[in-house]
């Protein structure tokens, strides 16, 4: 009994703590308070850009980036496609990649505070933010094409012999 009061005081404090994003109507809602305005973001949209409420200049644009072939081939992965969020801060000329959706890129810029209330970007923690996140999938993209094996392997298949065909060494 005393383990799952624990649970539930602890489960309770953890839930206080975390923030509420929500997309609704072009703005990003953080506990139900205005935060920025959004276009894109939805479903099946290929880029995201954020923007300030005041006079709608843009501060954050996100886009999705696929690339076939890379990843190995899985059942759930069937074309070995590679799929991130390239994220860039407009007017510092930075940029970071995330393997997740927007709503949650979304809330790691919110919680990182690297967006000033009068729109203008803390500069420190948008170095730290990409100090923590960086591209490492570009990186890994362009470390593979400046690397790539030029060598060229030729296999020869033998023609087919039909009927019975035994080999005895001597």
């Amino acid at each position: 009994m005393k383990k799952a009061i624990t649970f539930l005081v602890f489960f309770i404090s953890l839930m206080g703590f975390s923030q509420d994003i929500k997309l609704k109507k072009g703005e990003v809602l953080v506990d139900d308070k205005a935060w920025l305005n959004y276009d894109g973001c939805g479903g099946f949209s290929q880029n995201c850009s954020l923007m300030l409420t005041s006079n709608k200049e843009e501060v954050v644009y996100m886009n999705l980036v696929i690339v076939p072939g890379v990843e190995p081939i899985t059942n759930y992965n069937k074309n070995g496609e590679l799929k991130y969020i390239e994220v860039k801060f407009l007017g510092l000329n930075r940029a970071i990649e995330l393997d997740m959706t927007f709503k949650k890129a979304i809330a790691i810029i919110y919680n990182s505070k690297c967006i000033n209330d009068d729109g203008t970007f803390d500069e420190d923690k948008v170095k730290r933010l990409i100090e923590k996140y960086g591209t490492p999938y570009s990186d890994r993209l362009s470390k593979t094409t400046t690397n790539n094996n030029t060598n060229t392997v030729i296999i020869k298949e033998e023609p087919r012999r039909s009927g019975l065909n035994i080999n005895l060494g001597r």
